[in-house]
């Protein structure tokens, strides 16, 4: 008995055979672009289970460059604040050094010493008012406020300069050692807040405009904080009302506010810049204190940025070799698939071209 094949027809075979070229054509693109990326195409879909882990990755990798960058931009405003107190400190200094040999007796430096004190407080007053990327720097929380008035310049408030607080103190001059001795101590409770009897005189109220040190009901205000990492808030900030500037603008501002040279009583005038010189001295070691707290604040955000990048590093490296491919194994499915779609095309090429005479 001899039997039949059914002869299959020549558009179906010319359909299969152009599906299988959109299959392979499809498997060749992706294996070209994981050649080109280093990347699995589809990654999900290659992990299957597995995906999960790099979803969690992805996760912790986000938060962990969020902590870095805003980590970084800490520290370049850390940087600066410890590059303006620098100035600061030198500012401080170099009157200190001027103003020390007239302590007991003026030289003849001492009528320059005025002129000096009131530029050394412009300078101060104005290192004190930075800001960085439009924020002040030294006004705590109240960050939106300058830190400072300048010495002639009347508070909105109070309607007083600095300078007008000071002369009020004074007044027509020294009537003795005692009387630079009260005058002097008053102008400590100026400084420390605490001028009862006139509170528009206060420092906080007439010198400095940012974040006060007490809050009405008398707790502490809170210092400027950072979240460095999830576990991890750092208190920072310097403020214009802290004591180290406190001390210093006081002694500027006494010798400021008068020319010392003009004292004629002996003791009056020995009182009154032993005064001012020890608040100075003082000022200038509280600078140091405070550089030294900076610096160490600096270090600490330094040291986290560096362990962020390093764990960065092992994240991305686990995502890799989650998400990579074997670009040897890849590379050779690409010239594999290229010789299948090439076969493919040239079977296709000859059914495309058969008709009913081939088989008669």
């Amino acid at each position: 008995m001899i039997g039949t094949l059914g002869p299959s027809s020549t558009y179906d075979l010319l359909s299969t055979r152009r599906t299988q070229i959109r299959e392979i054509q499809d498997r060749l693109n992706n294996a070209s672009l994981e050649v080109a990326t280093g990347v699995k195409a589809d990654v999900y879909k290659s992990l299957g289970f597995g995906s999960t882990e790099v979803l969690a990755l992805r996760a912790q990798v986000e938060r962990n460059e969020g902590f870095i960058a805003s980590n970084q931009l800490l520290s370049s405003k850390l940087d600066v604040t410890a590059s303006t107190l620098n100035g600061i400190r030198s500012i401080a200094q170099s009157f200190l050094n001027d103003v020390t040999p007239n302590v007991n007796a003026p030289t003849a430096s001492a009528p320059d010493l005025q002129a000096a004190a009131i530029s050394a407080l412009e300078q101060l007053t104005g290192q004190l008012n930075s800001t960085y990327q439009g924020v002040a720097i030294f006004s705590g929380i109240d960050s939106d406020q300058r830190s400072l008035q300048g010495w002639n310049q009347a508070d909105a408030t109070t309607g007083l300069s600095p300078s007008d607080v000071l002369a009020s103190v004074i007044g027509a001059g020294f009537t003795g050692a005692t009387d630079a001795t009260n005058k002097a101590n008053a102008i400590v409770d100026i400084f420390a807040n605490a001028d009862v009897a006139q509170p528009d005189r206060n420092f906080e109220a007439t010198f400095y405009n940012g974040a006060p040190l007490l809050q009405s009901g008398g707790a502490s205000t809170p210092r400027l904080q950072a979240q460095i990492d999830k576990n991890t808030t750092l208190e920072y900030g310097i403020q214009a009302n802290d004591q180290a500037f406190r001390d210093v603008m006081r002694g500027l501002s006494m010798i400021a506010s008068t020319d010392v040279s003009a004292i004629s009583d002996g003791a009056a005038y020995e009182v009154w810049m032993s005064n001012a010189v020890d608040a100075l001295g003082q000022g200038v070691s509280g600078l140091i204190e405070v550089e030294s707290k900076l610096g160490g604040q600096q270090q600490q955000v330094s040291a986290k940025i560096a362990a962020q990048q390093n764990l960065g590093d092992i994240f991305n490296a686990r995502v890799n070799d989650l998400e990579g491919v074997d670009l040897f194994e890849a590379a050779s499915r690409v010239i594999e698939l290229e010789t299948q779609l090439q076969a493919t095309y040239t079977v296709t090429s000859r059914l495309s071209q058969l008709s009913f005479l081939d088989y008669m």
